[in-house]
């Protein structure tokens, strides 16, 4: 038995179950871009999870221009190639992993960084190599595999699917495509922003739910190729703007698929002329 399986089999940490896979990938010559992966999951689980205490979370309100000082700093050493992102998950132990992490991860985290397809892909294809691998070796407690693997079959094709619709949004609203030509020059008389939630969608378009609003929005009318892309429930990030009765996309960022909830809220933001 090669000594990296017979190591993970003796250990239960999440790092250890990940150097294991690395190993074994390297030595079968796969080429998928596994620690690209992992390592984007562990900053995931160490910044985004609740399996990490948050120590700086009692901190007092009055603190902030100090924390904000710091991370300021911080993030220009970063950019100056000064410091590493820390990316050790410590002892965090196998078992504290549940389905519901991988499916945040590839439905909210990954898509929040991207739209790109093909990295989706090979990070689905790292993630269901790792989870087969792990339960070859008996990594997961009982019960476990099948939760993983099904977390997985849902959340791929949907992360898949909002990464291309984000796309084709994206460059919509950017070539001007997301204002009828008979309310360009029109000033704005309301804009809403933050996530929403898709309610409804029909001929006349794409209706928004804010839900600590209790307030629908819409319709926003869209191409019926881009409304054939979208589900109910799918969250979208995005700024709309009302010109006469007529609600438009002025702007828009990540999509992410309805099996991942998002709390969609609105807030307001400054005054914005056409």
């Amino acid at each position: 038995m090669p000594a990296s399986i017979s190591a993970m089999m003796s250990t239960t940490t999440v790092q250890s179950a990940m150097d294991a896979y690395i190993r074994h990938t390297d030595m079968e010559g796969h080429g998928m871009p596994v620690e690209q992966c992992f390592e984007m999951l562990s900053q995931y689980l160490i910044h985004y999870s609740d399996l990490f205490n948050d120590a700086d979370g009692d901190e007092d309100v009055g603190d902030y221009p100090d924390w904000e000082e710091g991370l300021d700093e911080h993030m220009s050493a970063l950019l100056e190639g000064d410091l590493e992102p820390v990316g050790d998950l410590g002892n965090l132990l196998l078992e504290e992993l549940d389905p519901e992490h991988i499916r945040d991860f590839l439905g909210w985290f990954v898509l929040r960084e991207t739209n790109d397809e093909e990295l989706l892909q090979s990070y689905a294809a790292v993630l269901h190599g790792w989870v087969e691998f792990v339960h070859r070796h008996g990594g997961w407690p009982d019960g476990e595999y099948p939760a993983f693997v099904s977390a997985l079959d849902q959340v791929i094709p949907a992360s898949i699917r909002v990464s291309r619709l984000s796309r084709v949004l994206f460059h919509l609203v950017r070539s001007g495509g997301g204002v009828p030509p008979r309310l360009r020059g029109h000033r704005f008389s309301r804009f809403v922003e933050g996530h929403a939630q898709a309610s409804e969608i029909t001929e006349s378009g794409l209706y928004f739910s804010f839900h600590n609003q209790g307030e629908v929005i819409g319709p926003v009318s869209l191409p019926a190729p881009i409304l054939s892309m979208i589900e109910v429930g799918d969250v979208f990030d995005l700024e709309l703007g009302l010109r006469g009765d007529t609600w438009v996309m002025v702007d828009v960022g990540p999509v992410y698929p309805s099996c991942v909830y998002v709390e969609v809220e609105e807030y307001q933001g400054l005054e914005k002329l056409s």
